[in-house]
């Protein structure tokens, strides 16, 4: 994927076939503007929205940090939020025929082989909207996360060690369009990321987890102690 200097919005998509043969197609992107009721933002300008964070306008559509706060509730571990282009997965998909779950596997490749297999951190999945994915963040050990267990203390402190440097190194790379992410046939899709790291302070006194209906009856305990003292 090689971006043309004389033509920063269009590509090269070059693809090596049977017999060692080499097919290129250029693909180029709308430069459409972005409207909203207060302003215009032309093709590649920077923005921001309440609760979205810094967003870009791409193609005539906001290209946002995160999604709208209704669209998701976040437990306790370490995220990484991305804004990707459908416009970017739709002129690629014809060339390739991958869409953006196989570009979440291109970005544990890519993490793998930037910290040379030092992390054991890799990345699941954890919501899907229109133009924006939240990961999650694991350490991958035959001790990690149990899908019907909330995490430890100790192991979201082993995920904050282990995994929020590599995501805040991704981050910084995908929002400066870093050329190793920008060139890429994949990873070139996502255009805006944030990290966010939901840990308890670990100085900041026991880390209890109480169910909703444990939680109930503590509060009724400490009422009726109200009550009668």
């Amino acid at each position: 994927n090689l971006y043309r200097e004389d033509e920063p919005e269009c590509s090269e998509l070059c693809q090596c076939n049977e017999g060692e043969s080499l097919s290129c197609n250029t693909v180029c992107v709308e430069r459409a503007p972005c409207k909203t009721d207060f302003a215009f933002y032309n093709h590649a300008a920077p923005a921001y929205q309440a609760y979205r964070g810094r967003c870009l306008c791409y193609s005539g559509r906001f290209i946002c940090m995160r999604p709208t706060p209704d669209a998701y509730k976040l437990p306790q571990g370490v995220f990484l939020f991305l804004g990707y282009s459908e416009t970017d997965e739709a002129l690629l998909k014809p060339h390739s025929n991958l869409s953006i779950q196989d570009a979440v596997g291109s970005l544990q490749d890519f993490m793998r082989h930037e910290f040379s297999n030092k992390t054991a951190c890799t990345l699941a999945l954890y919501n899907v909207t229109r133009e924006n994915l939240i990961l999650m963040a694991k350490i991958n050990t035959k001790d990690g996360r149990n899908a019907n267990q909330r995490p430890s203390l100790d192991l979201l402190m082993r995920e904050k060690e282990e995994c929020a440097g590599p995501l805040h190194d991704i981050s910084e790379k995908i929002n400066s369009h870093h050329p190793e992410l920008h060139s890429h046939l994949l990873l070139s899709i996502f255009k805006m990321a944030e990290v966010e790291v939901k840990v308890p302070d670990s100085n900041s006194g026991p880390y209890i987890l109480l169910n909703p209906c444990a939680a109930l009856v503590v509060l009724v305990a400490l009422m009726k102690q109200h009550i009668v003292s």
